[in-house]
């Protein structure tokens, strides 16, 4: 009993800061060495265009870690709101549902601060491409979170504003009347050829008819003849 550097097999003292330090407990500090990559700022220079055409999203990337960062992946999601914390927090909890990436960019690496402790960051463009409608545009950094960092609260970011095509409603419209057009045309032309069928096998039924009674009366006359 009493203190281990005396024989014993205890603690002087449940405590660890102090005088309560114990001759058998002795602190050490750990520093973990990972990354840490910050979206600080998103912003896109226009906010239209037509479908079909791209809209650039300045992306200005951080790592604040103590360490490099490499093969970083980048991605754009398409959601229906913009800026909506449910959706954002979604995210950060479960990623992006792969039907909504629309873009993906992958970085070979982005270094850590320097011995000035000066945080290392660039600069990037991903280009969103513009679909019928209005939509909230997020990015997203490391989505499969491959990168093990000091903190993964500020990988995802949203585009301040909605991103729109150029007549959001009437787009959206015509994208509806283009995926129901096809399949409705398609029905139309089935009940044509069978309206087709109909008739051809009505005229060939006629025409059996015809015969027959042609025939008949040849052999009724024929009959009266012999008679």
């Amino acid at each position: 009993m009493g203190n281990m550097m005396e024989g014993g097999d205890h603690d002087d003292s449940p405590a660890w800061d102090g005088d309560s330090l114990d001759t058998n407990e002795f602190i050490i500090t750990l520093r973990l060495r990972a990354p840490n990559l910050d979206i600080t700022e998103v912003k896109a220079s226009i906010t239209q265009a037509a479908v079909g055409e791209t809209i650039p999203i300045r992306v200005l990337l951080e790592n604040n870690g103590n360490t490099h960062a490499t093969d970083i992946e980048i991605i754009l999601c398409e959601y229906p709101d913009a800026g909506d914390a449910d959706t954002e927090n979604e995210i950060k909890k479960n990623g992006c549902e792969e039907d909504r990436i629309v873009m993906r960019q992958v970085i070979g690496a982005l270094l850590a601060p320097d011995a000035s402790e000066e945080s290392k960051s660039i600069e990037l463009y991903l280009l969103y491409p513009v679909s019928a409608g209005s939509h909230g545009v997020y990015v997203v950094v490391d989505p499969l979170n491959e990168i093990v960092e000091t903190s993964e609260r500020d990988n995802v970011q949203a585009v301040s504003t909605p991103l729109e095509s150029e007549n959001p409603f009437l787009d959206v419209a015509g994208e509806v009347v283009g995926k129901t057009a096809l399949p409705f045309a398609v029905i139309l032309l089935t009940f044509a050829l069978l309206g087709v069928v109909y008739l051809v096998g009505k005229g060939r039924r006629d025409d059996v008819n015809n015969r027959l009674a042609e025939q008949s009366s040849l052999i009724s006359v024929l009959g009266s003849d012999e008679n």
